[in-house]
């Protein structure tokens, strides 16, 4: 059977699947089932109890495994990957905000065409204000011209009593 040698490297008394401490693990089991046990456990003593002991490259290694992980931190963040997720954030992006570009152009068509109906109606509205001058000359002028013609038919009576008097528009 193998020693169980503790990891500080003083000795220590050998345990078996015989020795008091362990007999308790191969009650209720057969012979060949605790010989099988036995043959699991002497295998797996040596490695679980006293590891393999470390090369001398081992210490070597841990500045090259940090260097190693510093390397892979430091590509994973390179501006060229900062770039890539850059060109993946406008790929996915792009489709939705020329959608909008288009939306708003269209808004924008249809707000200027608005935009112009209701100024060419308040210029209308204005003209028709400004005119209201001349609108009230033309009617001064048609109130003057009913005038004559009321006395020039009253002046055309009193002359000439055989003729028809004139038609008016009254």
């Amino acid at each position: 059977m193998w020693p169980l040698i503790p990891l500080d490297g003083d000795p220590a008394p050998e345990w078996t699947l015989d020795t008091p401490r362990c007999s308790g693990w191969t009650r209720g089991l057969s012979s060949q089932e605790s010989y099988a046990l036995s043959l699991c456990v002497s295998a797996a003593l040596p490695l679980l109890c006293h590891p393999p002991p470390r090369p001398p490259t081992f210490d070597l290694l841990g500045p090259v495994t940090d260097k190693f992980t510093e390397s892979v931190y430091v590509l994973a963040n390179e501006p060229s990957v900062a770039l890539y997720r850059l060109q993946e954030h406008v790929r996915r992006s792009l489709p939705e905000l020329a959608q909008h570009k288009a939306d708003m152009q269209r808004w924008e068509e249809q707000s200027q065409g608005a935009i112009y109906t209701v100024e060419y109606a308040c210029s209308a509205v204005k003209n028709l204000v400004d005119s209201s001058v001349y609108f009230r000359s033309v009617e001064g002028l048609l109130k003057q011209a009913i005038s004559i013609r009321d006395h020039m038919n009253a002046a055309a009576q009193s002359h000439s009593p055989d003729e028809p008097p004139l038609p008016s528009s009254a």
